[in-house]
């Protein structure tokens, strides 16, 4: 249903405003309009507080920006009596009926949330095939899918970024089921358009890679998540009182932020001033003085110890360069239950490459995996996939089984999908980027799960005897970012499956256990770091093998180095 699109055809962005909101979204636009790669036409939908003088200025401005801008006001017969039983401003649900607001010649757009900083191309979003559900947006854990009633195979989103197929809402009338849901059950929405888009795509959508909805998930609490990115194409300022103009707490992005936002202010239009810390009485005179002096001693502190922490990882990157192509220069794995895997260049996410391609790389694993191939899996799961090591070598060794590999970094996504078709297997190999507990919801197969720490989002849940029952898991645990993860793990699967606790050996005892020819003449220190894995401290695997047994089936070679 997607339509063909001209090198030069305009983008269009959708943003549902009022009149209080427009100085932040006009930073919204005007990043999008230094960002885009192609014109950008921009519809704003209002319920009729943007009068004709605010539409004048705003249209000048984003003209004499190289861009254009329509305005779209809704209709009275929207119903507005929704906002007699929510907190939301009615203006929320703008968004699900945009195929009845826009004009009917107008098919796919990208709505933005007003808090949004766009900072790279959106090329691919324009050019996304959306399905048979017209809708792509970022998924998220949210305990919102249990109090919807939903399956507990489903996902919830973040509706802040969304691509919609319009001609497909329309055909399918989807715009009219939603609204319907609303005053059916008024009640029922604590966030409503998340909420009425979770049920109403409850089978599903497309999924949107995280670095296309940075939100405040990947910034706050003790559990942020790593970027997915260094380079993030949008940063959505989400979490009550945690926007740029809300709040003097550091964000990574304010500064952009207000970057943009001085301009817009230059143009005239009223922002407020950034948020200052409050100055206290120790933060004046000789006192203020010498603390700000201690200040500066710690920042510099810091500075060094983060340009040594990257000078290291320089070094240790070159190093591990060096030692591939001293000792497995042809870039192949030599040994262990994935011979023969092939990397098509010197890029490892996340650990060594030489122990990779020697073969020894979590060789405390290797008696598991040979003895778990006599087991017929038709899906192999990979959470937290690196550059595919686990994913292509499981698919080399199950040549029948499905496997999709979740990795929430971009990079490592682009690595494993050149591994796959290195290897022949991209066929079998569907990547994602973010793992969900409704991802694991009923699998029958492997799940193979290294997220460094995540285990304990991910994993722990008290429905995990029904939802991980038929399934055997291989899992890295990591107390040293979850104290007592093991633990709680193992007595979490001891009531479905047979859980076998597998103790890493540290690198400096790695070459006693494993010695390899190309090493013999090296020192044992320097087999240490040939094959040493550099992890963070002590590390366990928990094995857990499902009580309900898999079909035998008869095991294939590992292909000859």
């Amino acid at each position: 249903m997607d339509c063909q699109r001209t090198p030069r055809e305009s983008f269009r962005f959708v943003y549902t405003i009022n009149r209080d909101y427009i100085p932040f979204a006009l930073v919204s636009m005007l990043s999008v309009i230094e960002s885009q790669t192609q014109p950008s036409v921009f519809h704003i939908v209002h319920d009729g507080d943007l009068d004709d003088r605010d539409q004048a200025k705003m249209r000048q401005w984003i003209d004499a920006k190289g861009a254009s801008v329509n305005f779209h006001r809704v209709s009275d017969d929207f119903p507005r009596r929704f906002a007699e039983h929510s907190s939301w401003d009615v203006s929320v649900l703008f968004r699900l009926a945009l195929p009845q607001i826009l004009p009917s010649d107008i098919d796919r757009v990208l709505y933005l949330d007003g808090d949004t900083l766009v900072r790279r191309p959106l090329d691919e979003l324009f050019q996304l095939d959306l399905g048979q559900s017209g809708l792509a947006a970022v998924p998220e854990a949210h305990p919102a899918v249990q109090r919807l009633g939903l399956p507990l195979d489903s996902a919830y989103l973040n509706s802040g970024v969304l691509a919609i197929d319009l001609s497909t809402w329309r055909s399918n009338r989807t715009s009219e089921t939603m609204l319907d849901r609303v005053m059916q059950d008024p009640d029922r929405w604590v966030y409503p358009d998340q909420d009425i888009l979770a049920v109403q795509f409850a089978d599903g959508w497309t999924r949107l890679a995280p670095e296309y909805n940075v939100t405040h998930r990947f910034f706050a609490g003790p559990s942020s998540l790593p970027l997915p990115t260094s380079d993030p194409h949008i940063i959505h300022f989400t979490g009550q009182g945690l926007k740029p103009w809300q709040t003097s707490r550091p964000h990574p992005y304010a500064d952009e932020f207000w970057a943009v936002a001085e301009v817009v202010r230059d143009a005239g239009f009223e922002l407020p001033d950034r948020p200052q810390k409050k100055r206290r009485w120790y933060q004046r005179g000789p006192i203020a003085a010498y603390r700000n002096h201690r200040r500066g001693v710690r920042q510099q502190r810091r500075q060094r110890a983060e340009a040594e922490r990257h000078s290291r990882r320089a070094m240790l990157q070159t190093r591990d360069r060096e030692m591939v192509m001293q000792f497995a220069s042809e870039m192949t794995v030599r040994r262990g239950p994935f011979a023969g895997l092939c990397y098509p260049e010197s890029y490892s996410h996340g650990s060594t490459l030489a122990p990779k391609l020697l073969g020894t790389y979590e060789a405390e694993l290797q008696p598991i995996l040979e003895r778990l191939l006599s087991k017929d899996y038709p899906v192999i799961v990979d959470v937290g996939g690196a550059e595919g090591y686990y994913a292509i070598g499981c698919a080399l060794r199950w040549p029948d089984a499905n496997i999709i590999a979740y990795e929430l970094q971009r990079e490592a996504r682009a690595a494993i999908a050149e591994m796959a078709a290195a290897n022949g297997v991209a066929d079998r190999v569907a990547i994602q980027a973010e793992c969900m507990f409704g991802d694991l919801y009923g699998k029958r197969g492997l799940v193979i799960c290294d997220i460094e720490g995540g285990e304990a989002d991910l994993l722990v849940n008290d429905h995990a005897a029904e939802a991980f029952a038929d399934c055997d898991f291989i899992i890295e645990t990591h107390e040293m970012f979850r104290a007592g993860i093991c633990e709680q793990l193992y007595d979490q699967f001891a009531s479905t499956h047979q859980v076998t606790v597998i103790d890493a050996v540290l690198d400096d005892q790695r070459p006693q256990h494993w010695s390899l020819p190309e090493l013999a003449n090296l020192s044992e220190p320097r087999q240490a770091q040939v094959i040493g894995e550099r992890r963070g401290g002590p590390m366990q695997w928990l094995v857990c093998e499902s009580r309900n047994d898999f079909p035998t089936r008869q095991t294939t070679t590992a292909r000859a180095a």
